[in-house]
């Protein structure tokens, strides 16, 4: 019988090699696998970036906030659902500014010490005035939608804005009121937010060799329209530009038609909302507004996000839904590029690309004003027309 321990030993070795290897293996393949659930974690907790949002939702006009919510909170929900901002969730901390010069500070004081990287707001052009030069002095980027003052324009800063200033809106009401063969005009100025309406006269008389009536009031107060309005009509002008916010802009175009009033009226982007339609019925027919948002915008992506808005939040878009909605985008395609980020970088970003958004392309001059075109928009069988850009 032949011996076989030999082979049985070489065997026995072979195993005892083999079971060394596995035993040597598993912790490794163990540590690896911990190792690598780490990463997962790691990267699933990674902070989210902190993006403010400080508009008036309490104040009179506090139906304009809840539109400027709506549109970003949308947003950053789609941002997030798309993974985020390079793997990191984007957060919308909304503060409450009440309309107020306390209100604009607490707000913004309360989002910063959140550590925000950018502040979006505020919804008058004296709210952003009075956050500009604190939100820039603590390392946090400004940035607007809705201020067309021209004390901000052209500052190497912190301020960003989408929306033109009353410089270009001053340029193209003097072309609109030369087509139109106009020679008197009058003002219904909302002193609620003096920058804007005394900017936007100062800047229209520039255009305009016409006579100009001027008739101030200040909204917060609940003025008596009966006896702001005979001012308006008394030189018998051939236009009456209403520098005023939604209801006011409809209240004033309902009790100027029931005097007679049959000349050109003209609002701003200020009014330029559903609520406008409800506020002045018949009266806001015909009305003309000068604006940069396209109401008959057929773009698929703004079709696509109207529907989102209306399934979302019951409601019709709006010029200040749609703003806010295009800030967060820009925002986060912008932060994509800042490897920190800070507001250094999150300028240099903004100030180096160029971006399409629903509303179409946007880019900013060095100084980080936006540029892009003026439209005159007409109200017509109770809709808002594009009647081109008026150039």
């Amino acid at each position: 019988m032949p011996d076989n321990r030999g082979t049985i030993m070489r065997g026995c070795r072979m195993q005892r090699q083999r079971y060394h290897k596995r035993s040597t293996a598993l912790p490794f393949l163990a540590a690896l696998s911990i190792t690598l659930l780490c990463l997962v974690s790691c990267e699933s907790r990674k902070p989210p970036l902190r993006i403010g949002l400080s508009v008036n939702l309490s104040g009179r006009g506090g139906t304009a906030g809840e539109y400027i919510r709506d549109g970003a909170m949308l947003a950053v929900e789609e941002i997030n659902q798309r993974g985020g901002v390079n793997g990191r969730p984007l957060q919308l901390l909304v503060r409450d500014d009440g309309n107020t010069d306390e209100g604009v500070m607490k707000a913004d004081k309360s989002l910063i010490h959140e550590e925000v990287v950018a502040i979006i707001g505020h919804t008058h052009s004296d709210s952003t005035l009075k956050a500009y030069p604190y939100v820039t002095s603590h390392n946090t980027l400004l940035f607007t939608s809705y201020t067309a003052t021209t004390l901000l324009t052209g500052k190497d800063d912190l301020f960003f804005r989408t929306s033109v200033d009353t410089q270009v809106y001053g340029a193209a009401l003097g072309k609109l009121l030369a087509r139109k063969k106009v020679r008197t005009v009058a003002f219904l100025m909302d002193m609620s937010n003096p920058s804007f309406a005394t900017e936007y006269v100062e800047e229209t008389r520039k255009h305009f060799s016409g006579t100009v009536v001027t008739v101030p009031f200040d909204y917060r107060k609940r003025p008596d329209m009966d006896t702001v309005l005979p001012g308006l009509t008394k030189a018998a002008p051939q236009a009456v530009i209403l520098l005023t916010e939604v209801s006011m802009t409809g209240i004033a175009a309902q009790k100027l038609r029931a005097k007679g009033f049959r000349g050109d009226l003209i609002a701003t982007l200020w009014a330029q909302t559903p609520d406008l339609l409800r506020y002045g019925g018949s009266a806001v027919e015909g009305m003309t507004l000068l604006t940069f948002i396209d109401p008959e915008n057929k773009r698929p992506d703004y079709l696509a996000f109207s529907e989102r808005i209306r399934e979302k939040f019951k409601a019709e878009v709006s010029a200040r839904t749609d703003r806010a909605y295009e800030a967060v985008c820009i925002l986060a395609e912008a932060l994509k590029k800042c490897p920190t980020p800070t507001a250094a970088e999150l300028k240099a970003a903004l100030l180096s690309m160029e971006f399409v958004t629903l509303m179409g392309p946007v880019r900013f001059d060095r100084y980080g004003d936006v540029i892009r075109p003026v439209y005159e928009v007409q109200i017509q069988d109770g809709r808002f027309r594009n009647r081109g850009e008026i150039q």
